[in-house]
């Protein structure tokens, strides 16, 4: 019997898919989930609201811009060339570019910092600016505050389901954060990029 309590529960015998930062992933499969574990950074939960064909991205900071990266796992972690390759990916498996509509999550402000501007609060302006650019439909967000989220997202019916990162486990997520900043700051031309501030 399927816990009432359990917010996965309708997913119960459904194929979970974890994306990890600089990832993404597009499914047109109606028993597969795609989940994420978010701090500062951004995923865009998309789909075509005609096929049901949809998927997330992970993305670390907003624009790929004046770097020297090769196209692929590196430029992945950037906003702009995640969102343009998953919007891409959608269309090529049987979206429809104006049936597109996305919600957002993530952004969050995980460190103690005075900085004018973290990077949570950076990505969130970058993907909010991009979404209305592109005329792309909002239909949520929950971004921004100073928790991390684990997000599941369920293409075929567009359903997102949020759990909030207890304190230990968003300590973790904060170490993770940082490690992998630093990793790639030292991959950076210039090892100037202020990631977690």
């Amino acid at each position: 019997m399927i816990d009432p309590n359990n917010p996965l529960a309708e997913f119960e015998n459904y194929t979970f898919i974890n994306v990890l930062p600089g990832e993404y992933k597009i499914t047109a499969k109606k028993d597969e989930v795609i989940s994420t574990l978010l701090g500062s950074c951004i995923s865009a939960c998309m789909r075509c609201s005609e096929t049901g064909i949809g998927g997330l991205n992970h993305f670390l900071l907003p624009s790929v811009k004046g770097r020297n990266l090769e196209q692929g796992d590196k430029a992945m972690r950037y906003g702009d060339y995640a969102m343009e390759t998953l919007i891409g990916s959608i269309i090529r498996a049987g979206g429809k570019r104006d049936c597109l509509e996305v919600k957002i999550f993530g952004g969050a402000n995980m460190y103690d910092t005075e900085a004018r501007a973290p990077v949570g609060r950076s990505n969130i302006q970058f993907v909010l600016d991009f979404v209305h650019s592109e005329g792309i439909s909002l239909l949520a967000e929950d971004i921004g505050g100073v928790r991390g989220r684990k997000i599941y997202f369920h293409p075929a019916s567009g359903k997102v389901k949020v759990q909030r990162l207890n304190n230990q486990k968003a300590e973790d997520l904060k170490v993770f954060e940082t490690n992998y900043g630093h990793k790639i700051e030292q991959e950076s031309d210039t090892g100037t990029i202020e990631l977690f501030g």
